[in-house]
């Protein structure tokens, strides 16, 4: 039986997949830019009740600065490579940038192992090693079933930012939630994201039509992106907090089996046989990777 943080990361893998497939059909209407507005909007609200909450209900006693700068690096991380993700999405194929992105475990089970003394099972090292190698696998094999006009050399180094942002950051949230409670990690969110997005807006040259996008169907479909990948996130960091870090995040990396399924049915993008094959091999890298 699966234990809850596998659970939590299965539940975040499956939110996280289907959130890339709508993010790619509203940016195909709204720019990247508008999306970071929606996702800001959207998500304040929601980490303000987290700092409420922390502030009745964690002793203070316990959130030691160098804790406190562990969460914010980790928060710092975590949305600033969702919003150069945003971009990436904007200028390539979903498929490419989501299999390039996922590859981030390769960093943080490697450093999770070396910095945090994670112990693995040789059926988790093989599934992780199956996880990753497929991953990277499947942007390359996909990206020549694309055509020259698929992915850009933009799109390829946004989304390989991507990938180390999320790999180190990853450790950072694995060390802060290792000393104190999920509420008062996601806290810090209310004082990392303003600065983030007013600086992402301004380096984008973003109007206020793109800052305050008329109310639309894609705009409703990029308020539903944020909201699901809230939820997604809340199951990340909750399974983080109870499980071992080099195990979850590999789990989680292999959301791209579901955007790429959800593309193929909604957004017309072709799977070969290879292409298959080797989500065949993702998903039972997940399953050795699982093994309590």
């Amino acid at each position: 039986m699966l234990d809850t943080s596998v659970t939590l990361a299965l539940c975040s893998l499956v939110i996280y997949g289907l959130t890339q497939v709508l993010a790619k059909a509203a940016v195909r209407s709204v720019n990247a830019a508008s999306m970071v507005s929606v996702n800001f909007l959207v998500s304040i609200p929601i980490y303000a009740v987290f700092l409420i909450a922390t502030l009745f209900l964690v002793d203070p006693n316990i959130l030691k600065p160098e804790y406190i700068l562990y969460s914010v690096i980790g928060a710092t991380t975590a949305r600033g490579g969702y919003y150069v993700y945003l971009t990436a999405l904007e200028k390539g194929s979903v498929t490419m940038v989501g299999s390039i992105t996922a590859a981030y475990p390769a960093i943080t089970a490697t450093m999770a192992v070396l910095v945090l003394d994670e112990e693995l099972r040789l059926a988790n090292g093989m599934g992780i090693v199956v996880i990753i190698s497929s991953m990277v696998a499947l942007s390359y094999v996909h990206g020549r079933h694309v055509g020259k006009g698929g992915f850009s050399r933009m799109a390829l180094i946004l989304s390989l930012t991507t990938f180390l942002v999320w790999g180190f950051g990853g450790v950072f949230i694995k060390l802060a939630l290792m000393n104190i409670p999920l509420i008062a990690y996601l806290s810090v969110y209310p004082f990392v994201l303003p600065p983030l997005a007013f600086a992402y807006l301004k380096h984008e040259k973003a109007t206020r039509e793109d800052i305050f996008p008329k109310w639309s169907v894609p705009v409703m479909a990029a308020a539903a992106v944020a909201i699901l990948w809230q939820l997604a996130y809340f199951a990340e960091t909750g399974a983080v907090s109870q499980g071992a870090a080099s195990i979850i995040f590999p789990i989680i990396s292999a959301y791209p089996i579901v955007t790429m399924i959800g593309a193929r049915a909604f957004l017309d993008e072709k799977l070969s046989r290879i292409d298959m094959l080797l989500l065949g091999a993702v998903m039972g890298g997940i399953i050795l990777t699982s093994v309590a």
